[in-house]
């Protein structure tokens, strides 16, 4: 595979499209898998998924999602552009936002038992694993992208990943590409995190001859926040757990 890994500003100018592109690519297939429920609903026809009534936190939750790929596009387009104090100065906000989806997300787990949002594979109780698995990889992610902002590479690779993580779950398994059995679902979340992670890989090899261990971290947070709910609802193990938490 041909590398850029020598060429300093050849892989400068194509780690600026890399990255914005791929933020682009994440924001289209969150639009897609949101489209019949939230952005275009009651314009394009519902995928075979419950559709329930809006609530206003439902509404709220969304926007914040949205906020954050607006966010992610935007700091993308201002590296490539070359501004990186206002990414800095953006980057307060996007850490800020970041905290506030983790409350969010947890509500929005636990409040879609009375929504009866799930498929049809699965109950309520038992579907709450599914976005509150994501809580903490995203929270790792987020906090170790923070943590290590001073150095680009992991920084970048580490907020990437945690974009794909919120991406994976809620928007590309929405996409009808499977039946909506738990296997269907199972296999299409399986494939699309590595599929939305294969860009990552390929760069990586690419631009430094081997996957860098940000990328591996990544990918390893995604896998694990992603399989281990499939492993919950088939062996009926956290509705149990689920009917015991706040807000419930």
């Amino acid at each position: 595979m041909a590398t850029i890994a020598k060429n300093p500003m050849a892989r400068a100018s194509a780690e600026r499209r890399f990255y914005s592109g791929m933020a682009i690519f994440l924001t289209l297939i969150v639009f897609a898998g949101f489209a019949p429920s939230f952005y275009l609903r009651n314009v394009v026809p519902a995928y075979p998924r419950p559709n329930p009534i809006l609530s206003p936190f439902v509404i709220f939750h969304g926007l914040v999602f949205t906020a954050w790929m607006a966010l992610f596009i935007a700091q993308t387009q201002l590296l490539a552009a070359g501004r990186r104090d206002l990414h800095m100065k953006l980057g307060v906000a996007t850490i800020a936002l970041a905290m506030a989806m983790v409350p969010v997300m947890y509500l929005a787990g636990v409040w879609q038992v009375a929504r009866a949002n799930q498929p049809p594979f699965t109950d309520p109780l038992s579907w709450t694993i599914v976005p509150l698995a994501v809580i903490p990889a995203f929270a790792w992610l987020v906090f170790e992208a923070w943590r290590r902002r001073r150095e680009a590479q992991w920084h970048k690779r580490l907020m990437l990943g945690a974009t794909i993580l919120v991406v994976a779950g809620p928007g590309f398994t929405r996409l009808p590409l499977a039946p909506p059995t738990l296997t269907g679902f199972a296999v299409q979340l399986f494939f699309g995190t590595v599929l939305l992670f294969a860009p990552l890989f390929i760069w990586d090899r690419r631009s430094q001859g081997k996957i860098h261990p940000a990328t591996r971290h990544a990918f390893a947070a995604t896998l694990l926040a992603s399989m281990v709910p499939i492993v919950l609802i088939a062996t009926d193990s956290w509705a149990s757990i689920a009917a015991k938490l706040p807000g419930v």
